[in-house]
């Protein structure tokens, strides 16, 4: 309706990424301020898959009014279910944004006078479902969680609503009986209850069904760029070479493979832009010579990304010490993820390793370790450590499946099996907790396509001993 008293915007986000469209309508009946307040907010939300289409304010006259009809009477009478053209330019014009879009989900946002089934004839606090399949399911759910998180009972309480069978000449009955897609009448109530409730409310229905069909809020991260490989490494510095180039890379090496009985990690120093020098490094109390072992590594660039099913991806680097160190998440975790960290300097000259504790969604806690003789008055210099932070699950990155998880583990042989078959397995390991305060690593052995062994290993510079507490060990596969 560009030109008109009716002109109004059309909101599109494309997230880039493939995805469901939804299409969300506001202020259809201008009397409603919720409904076209709270699309006017989804508006500005992005997603991170799909494409997210708004129309805030569709009765512009109406809105400007404060009343539920326009020039032509009531906006939402004007479409016909089944078949026809709707019977306004105002209608029209919305009806073809709507089909425009091929949406897979439709949101209708509405405020009543009353409350749905209270004996006032009203529909205030529903959510009126189309008649495909998974509306109702969902909207169920909705309404049982939104309940619950804003303390709803009794009369104000939401309710689902009868099903919108394309018996009537509103928006979304020609939604249900002419693009048969799952979506939403959504009404809350005026009586008792105040605009910024029933915004919340709104917003709560939207984003909670939006969730369940897969398409959660949240600005797109980028693809993650990356290099990933497994390395023979001895005793001596050896120079590698990855494909990509990196502007300030991070690094992540931390299990070795178990062909000498010695205790041993990987150790990273001189990172360039597409170059990293690695040895294995044994604790300060043996001879530091060594077999030939295998490390799998990552390399990329701090930031925050997504693989390509979705699951949310975080590497960083900072200067730490002996002392806890805290790093809280830039990305909005769904759990605990999946970590890794390493040191990729050498400032010191004492062997050491990172150790974690207190991951969480939030963030987590790490440090620098040195061999436990002497730990009473440890002491280490600042050194660069790398870590990454997976979102727990199976996905991929380009042509490269991979699977991240959390297990626990002792010092005794663990086997896991993969969740899917990898024809050249790269596998890293790392402790993640720190219930036994012990220097430990983990080892591995036997990896195969479908699984692999691994234990957790202490150093004995301090004792004989080598039993540790059981860990949470977090394990990366990937495909190289």
């Amino acid at each position: 309706m560009t030109g008109t008293k009716y002109e109004t915007d059309v909101h599109v986000y494309d997230s880039g990424r493939t995805g469901p469209t939804t299409v969300v309508i506001g202020g259809i009946h201008g009397n409603e301020p919720s409904g076209y307040r709270a699309a006017t907010q989804i508006a500005s939300w992005r997603v991170k898959r799909g494409e997210l289409v708004v129309i805030p304010r569709a009765n512009e006259v109406a809105i400007g009014q404060n009343s539920r009809y326009n020039d032509n009477g009531d906006l939402n009478r004007q479409f016909p279910p089944r078949s026809g053209d709707p019977r306004t330019p105002l209608a029209r014009a919305i009806w073809k944004e709507v089909v425009k879009y091929d949406p897979d989900w439709v949101f209708d946002l509405h405020s009543a006078r009353g409350i749905y089934k209270s004996g006032d004839g009203s529909v205030g606090q529903a959510m009126f479902p189309t008649w495909t399949s998974p509306a109702r399911s969902f909207g169920e759910r909705v309404v049982g969680d939104l309940n619950e998180a804003f303390g709803l009972t009794g009369t104000p309480a939401y309710r689902m609503g009868n099903t919108l069978d394309a018996d009537r000449d509103m928006l979304m009955h020609r939604v249900a009986g002419l693009l048969d897609v799952p979506g939403f009448l959504c009404e809350t109530t005026r009586k008792g209850t105040t605009t910024s409730e029933q915004i919340r409310w709104h917003l709560y229905c939207v984003e909670h069904a939006m969730n369940q069909y897969g398409q959660p809020r949240g600005i797109p991260k980028p693809p993650f760029e990356f290099d990933a490989g497994m390395v023979w490494l001895d005793d001596y510095w050896k120079t590698f070479t990855v494909d990509n180039r990196y502007s300030h890379p991070a690094i992540v090496a931390p299990a070795l493979s178990h062909a000498g009985d010695d205790p041993a990690h990987a150790r990273i120093t001189g990172l360039t832009g597409n170059t990293f020098d690695a040895r294995v490094e044994e604790w300060a109390y043996l001879n530091d010579l060594h077999l030939e072992e295998r490390a799998g590594f990552v390399m990329a660039n701090p930031g925050v990304y997504a693989a390509e099913g979705g699951n949310a991806i975080e590497v960083g680097r900072k200067h730490v010490n002996h002392e806890w160190h805290s790093v809280s998440f830039d990305t909005a975790f769904d759990s605990t993820p999946v970590l890794f960290a390493m040191p990729q300097s050498t400032v010191g000259d004492d062997p050491i390793i990172a150790r974690i504790q207190n991951a969480s969604r939030d963030g987590f806690q790490f440090r620098v370790q040195e061999e436990d003789a002497g730990h009473e008055n440890e002491y280490h210099y600042d050194e660069m450590v790398s870590w990454m932070a997976f979102e727990p699950g199976r996905d991929s990155l380009g042509s490269h499946d991979y699977e991240a998880k959390r297990v626990t583990a002792d010092d005794s042989w663990t086997h896991v099996d993969f969740s899917r078959s990898y024809q050249r397995p790269v596998f890293l390991a790392d402790v993640m907790s720190y219930n036994g305060w012990n220097s430990v690593t983990v080892r591995w052995k036997n990896l195969t396509s479908s699984g692999v062994d691994f234990l957790l290993e202490e150093e004995q510079s301090d004792d004989s001993e080598t039993g540790h507490a059981e860990e949470t060990v977090s394990y990366l596969t990937i495909d190289g």
